[in-house]
């Protein structure tokens, strides 16, 4: 997908073929087309390519899809892109893991905790969290090799067809919008 967006938009592309954005995510020349994720070669303010992560990539999308809503509502764009840079966490065995949060490194026991805390911290209601953690404790008791996921839908998260719905009501275009992703 990246080398035919590329061809047809002449874009700039680094060597793994990501496209080379501008600080409002978008491709030179079209301002309508945002690139965000690991297709996106995007730049910190020091001029180094942001990593490929979730954070860079969740960060960029919700600022992609604001950005398009402040256009449909025909208001000026928003700032260029900055990526806040939370920190790293990562589980490397049965009750360790690495993490490196706002500076602090951590190791072991100490970074599974806070890797647990944040985690946990990302599940909406407390009923869930104790929930989650009582399983995620069983499993870590006894061994067992379950999946650790998060798939609810956050407070936090952006809703595009919530923010688009009104953009369309004030414009008063047709209520026959429907948007999937």
């Amino acid at each position: 997908m990246g080398k035919t967006l590329a061809k047809r938009t002449n874009a700039e592309t680094d060597k793994i073929g990501r496209i080379k954005v501008d600080p409002q995510l978008t491709i030179a020349g079209h301002p309508d087309i945002y690139v965000v994720g690991d297709l996106a070669l995007s730049l910190d303010s020091n001029g180094k390519p942001l990593p490929g992560l979730a954070q860079v990539a969740i960060q960029g999308g919700t600022y992609g899809a604001k950005a398009i809503v402040l256009k449909l509502q025909d208001k000026k764009e928003i700032s260029p892109f900055t990526y806040f840079d939370k920190g790293s966490l990562a589980v490397i065995g049965r009750w360790s893991a690495v993490a490196n949060v706002f500076g602090f490194h951590l190791s072991g026991l100490p970074a599974w905790l806070v890797w647990v805390f944040i985690h946990l911290m990302y599940i909406v209601q407390f009923q869930s969290r104790i929930l989650v953690f009582i399983q995620w404790a069983f499993e870590d008791l006894t061994f067992n090799l379950g999946a650790r996921l998060i798939t609810w839908t956050a407070a936090t998260d952006f809703n595009f067809n919530k923010e688009l719905s009104s953009v369309v009501s004030k414009s008063g275009a047709s209520d026959n919008v429907v948007l999937k992703a």
